[in-house]
């Protein structure tokens, strides 16, 4: 997928996404951007996630990061953190943009976000809050987006019900420090996103 955009104003700058890849993007004040599939005949699958930042005003920016498949397949990948110096950052700090969870994209809200590839008739452990938030309730968002034809299936902390691609779970009641267990039980690999807000 290709992804055009500017901080503002127009630009012909372009990137091209590859599997593994987030681009996350502080709209602030404004920006300009498009998306198109360079492939006429392949379809492009994507998660495009929305979270609402803790202030208005925000300066533009855009934040590309690869993430690696092997890595996600021991265990959930932080992608998302805090930006570390909170919601009264100054101009410095935002420009400098740390995140609280070193490696991660830095975002303006009290969000965390992972993944992971699970193997069939494996478990991965996720730990709430991710050590990222003072906020001890926790709620958590876990998705499995549709990426094997229909054969990954999970489950949430041993419970009964079977997620199928394509399904997602809120669980809350949750505090900072819990550890949420997802189980893959399909016949393929689950690729599983988890969204961790206050």
């Amino acid at each position: 997928m290709l992804r055009k955009g500017a901080e503002g104003k127009q630009s012909d700058k372009f990137y091209r996404m590859h599997r593994g890849d987030v681009q996350f993007t502080t709209g602030g004040t404004g920006i300009a951007h498009s998306e198109q599939n360079e492939h006429h005949k392949d379809t492009v699958h994507f998660l495009q996630i929305w979270a609402i930042p803790w202030k208005r005003g925000l300066t533009p920016r855009y934040h590309t990061k690869h993430f690696d498949e092997e890595e996600k397949r021991q265990g959930f990948v932080p992608i998302l953190s805090p930006l570390k110096a909170g919601p009264e950052a100054s101009f410095e700090q935002e420009k400098a943009a740390e995140p609280t969870i070193p490696g991660t994209i830095p975002i303006h809200a009290d969000f965390v976000m992972g993944a992971g590839i699970i193997a069939p008739q494996a478990r991965f452990e996720w730990n709430v809050g991710a050590n990222a938030t003072e906020a001890t309730k926790r709620k958590v968002y876990i998705h499995l987006p549709s990426t094997k034809g229909g054969k990954a299936k999970i489950r949430l902390d041993g419970r009964e019900d079977i997620l199928n691609e394509g399904d997602g779970a809120f669980v809350d009641g949750l505090n900072a420090g819990d550890k949420l267990s997802v189980e893959s039980v399909g016949e393929a690999e689950a690729e599983v996103v988890v969204l961790d807000t206050a």
